[in-house]
């Protein structure tokens, strides 16, 4: 792989909460600009379709210029929502998701001076190679190629500077912004969700020793994790084994083919499922494309262990049973997992309770078709325009009048999980043998009992 070139400019991102504020408020007065200028063009006569993919582009391309600099929670919320299914404008999707690989890096000169504070010591002294240059860069850190006295092949991930004092100032600017669409107390529990496990994230040292049990995990199987090199690990500089493999784009850009294909989707979606059936109740939250290597030997490779979300075995048995209740076509249990998993609040009203169950039903059912037939084809299934279809139901003005986040607030990372995962098996157009991970299902929840 080759060195990530540096761009100018991209040193220390700003770390007071003044600072990231006031460059969130320039991406806000960029965006007035690219209005009016989209209204001028509309008055010039220019279409009004091609008029707003231009205005969506250029928001799209300042938004992403101002996360670049901030780096860090702000940076990681745009990586997840350009993994959403049709929550986003296309051009803002294409845009975002540019976060999950080409982040401008940090300088050399900086570099150096961040792992020799970590590791106490110049890293040409620590290790018999190192390059400055980072060959990839990420929300909250960039990663080094490097090589062990003894040999070994290595990568060095050296987290930014400031990002884990910014976490609770990005929260409260993310907060300032949901309260314009929701009720900002009732948006609390979701964002102290995303807090905890990014707290655990920003410590190297703790996603470190995920990375070894993980490794365990995963002992015997086609799916490959690196190893932790613990000596050579702080807060915020992570050493482990280098693993050979390409990225999803640069892997289709082969033309692989369906069989491929195949093989890789298959290997991706049982290992997920695995994961969630799984008696340590741990997951792999972080599903988009950059933490996956697609490997010659058929091997999945697994990458990125800083978001691991434990669950509450309640929730995840909750969670199982409500994929029962509807495969049973179970309208009781349904309704009565619609309220053990706080989807559907005591206190609504009765407009807003049928407006929500019309949403969870259509949901609902998109789900329900990926395990009905033993094979799901996601080259030939509509699954992505099912989605989108039902966007306006949550984000239009009906739903407006709904004003309040609903669900447990340990959803915040099975929707990342699972949107994650159905974009890279939509992007492969991968043919899945459904039947295993519905036996998996089968033994857990109310139907194991």
């Amino acid at each position: 792989m080759q060195d990530k070139v540096d761009r100018p400019g991209q040193e220390a991102p700003p770390g007071s909460a003044r600072e990231r504020g006031l460059s969130a408020a320039k991406a806000g007065v960029k965006f007035g600009k690219n209005y009016a200028r989209y209204l001028s063009r509309r008055a010039a006569g220019t279409d009004r379709t091609v008029a707003r993919q231009e205005m969506h582009s250029r928001n799209a391309e300042d938004l992403f210029s101002e996360l670049s600099r901030l780096r860090g929670t702000a940076l990681k919320m745009a990586q997840g929502l350009s993994m959403e299914p049709g929550f986003l404008p296309e051009q803002f999707s294409d845009v975002l998701a540019r976060a999950q690989y080409d982040v401008p890096a940090m300088g050399p000169a900086l570099v150096h001076r961040l792992v020799t504070q970590a590791l106490g010591a110049p890293p040409e002294e620590i290790f018999a190679e190192f390059s400055g240059h980072a060959m990839a860069a990420a929300s909250l850190g960039q990663v080094h190629p490097a090589r062990l006295k003894d040999g070994t092949r290595v990568v060095v991930k050296v987290q930014y500077p400031n990002v884990r004092e910014s976490v609770d100032s990005d929260l409260r600017l993310v907060r300032g912004i949901a309260g314009r669409f929701v009720d900002k107390e009732a948006v609390d529990p979701y964002l102290e969700e995303v807090r905890d496990l990014m707290m655990e994230e920003t410590d190297y040292r703790i996603e470190g020793a995920n990375i070894e049990e993980f490794a365990h995990l995963f002992e015997g199987t086609q799916v490959v994790t690196p190893r932790w090199i613990e000596a050579l690990t702080t807060e915020r500089v992570l050493t482990m084994t280098h693993m050979e493999g390409q990225h999803l784009k640069e892997w289709l850009a082969g033309n692989p083919s369906q069989a491929e294909r195949d093989h890789f989707g298959q290997l991706l979606w049982d290992v997920i499922h695995e994961q969630v059936v799984g008696d340590s109740l741990r997951v792999h939250a972080d599903a988009h494309p950059g933490n996956f290597l697609f490997r010659e030997d058929g091997r999945l490779g697994l990458l990125d262990f800083g978001c691991i979300k434990t669950f509450p075995v309640g929730f995840r048995d909750g969670l199982v049973g409500l994929y029962h209740a509807r495969m049973a076509g179970n309208v009781e249990a349904l309704q009565a997992s619609y309220t053990d998993l706080e989807m559907l609040p005591a206190d609504m009203d009765e407009e807003g309770r049928m407006y929500l169950l019309d949403i969870l039903d259509t949901l609902g059912g998109i789900i329900e078709s990926l395990y009905r037939p033993d094979t799901y084809d996601f080259g030939q299934g509509r699954l992505l325009e099912q989605f989108q279809a039902v966007i306006p139901q949550i984000t239009g003005r009906e739903a407006f009048k709904h004003r309040r986040p609903v669900g447990s607030r340990h959803f915040v990372f099975v929707n990342r999980l699972l949107a994650g995962m159905l974009s890279i098996l939509s992007q492969l157009g991968a043919r899945i043998d459904t039947r295993r991970a519905k036996a998996l299902l089968q033994g857990v929840g109310s139907a194991a009992g």
